[in-house]
């Protein structure tokens, strides 16, 4: 798990904890960081592609070069 993943982890339980305590300031900042660490997650130097799964010719294209 990566420090972004357990920071939403953490952030996640604290929205469950928030919630339960009825306290909308904080609720609202804990989504807010929720959604912004989503986005960091969501973007493309985030993700992990496995070379196998690369069509043929982007394979090839790289031997190429």
């Amino acid at each position: 798990m990566t420090s972004l993943e357990e920071a939403l982890a953490g952030i996640l339980k604290s929205i469950e904890e928030t919630r339960e305590r009825g306290n909308s300031q904080a609720l609202a900042a804990l989504l807010q960081r929720g959604q912004a660490i989503c986005a960091a997650l969501a973007a493309p130097e985030q993700s992990w592609h496995d070379p196998i799964e690369q069509p043929a010719s982007t394979v090839a294209q790289r031997k190429a070069a």
